[in-house]
């Protein structure tokens, strides 16, 4: 299913890149700049704030009637190009020119533990199914399209459809090294994988099983 339906459409990307460029505007604004009826733009506001990429806020407006100014919402920055990536990239091959080796190693554990660790706190107590169902909404939230299923008796599949951070592997292979133990140490199980974005194919997916006894 698409995350964001309400967005298919030329218009609702013109609305999005208007309030990305203005930071606020009325439905009056709008349906001025972008010559339609305010019953029109209405609709398409709805669309836009029934999936969380607009907000709206009553103002007053002086003496007049109070009016519903609408504001992008975090989520929407994903319609927008972003460098984090060449950044980061950027960073982490500095670090190593600089520092050596180990002291990149160092730095990609240092933030593994720190990922780690918030997700402990909400997968203590849980079993191994609810780990898997837990660790993939974490990984969606995070930008990974997270799914998994059941495929025997103790067994799961978890797939990741998108890696937002391919192009940092791609430098920094150790990154998805690190991943594979993050989500057996996490789970507290048994994972090997099984497909692999950067070795060409779609996703990457892993097998997990109950712990060797």
């Amino acid at each position: 299913m698409e995350r964001w339906p309400s967005i298919n459409t030329s218009t609702r990307l013109r609305i999005v890149e208007r309030l990305k460029q203005w930071g606020s505007a009325t439905v009056a604004e709008l349906a001025c700049e972008l010559r339609l009826s305010g019953v029109s733009l209405r609709r398409h506001l709805d669309l836009l704030e029934r999936d969380r990429l607009v907000t709206a806020q009553i103002q007053p407006r002086g003496r007049g009637r109070p009016v519903k100014v609408y504001r992008l919402t975090e989520e929407a920055d994903r319609f927008f190009p972003e460098r984090y990536s060449e950044f980061a990239v950027e960073v982490l091959e500095g670090v190593r020119e600089l520092f050596g080796e180990r002291a990149l190693h160092k730095l990609l554990q240092h933030w593994g533990a720190k990922l780690m660790a918030r997700l402990r706190t909400r997968l203590r107590g849980k079993s191994l199914r609810e780990r898997v169902e837990l660790l993939t909404e974490a990984m969606t939230e995070m930008g990974f399209l997270a799914s998994w299923k059941k495929i025997g008796a103790g067994r799961f599949l978890l797939t990741q459809a998108h890696c937002p951070l391919r192009r940092i592997a791609s430098v920094c292979p150790e990154l998805c090294e690190q991943e594979l133990r993050m989500h057996a140490e996490i789970l507290r199980a048994c994972v090997t994988r099984e497909c692999f974005i950067q070795r060409g194919e779609t996703v990457c997916r892993y097998l997990i099983r109950p712990p060797s006894t």
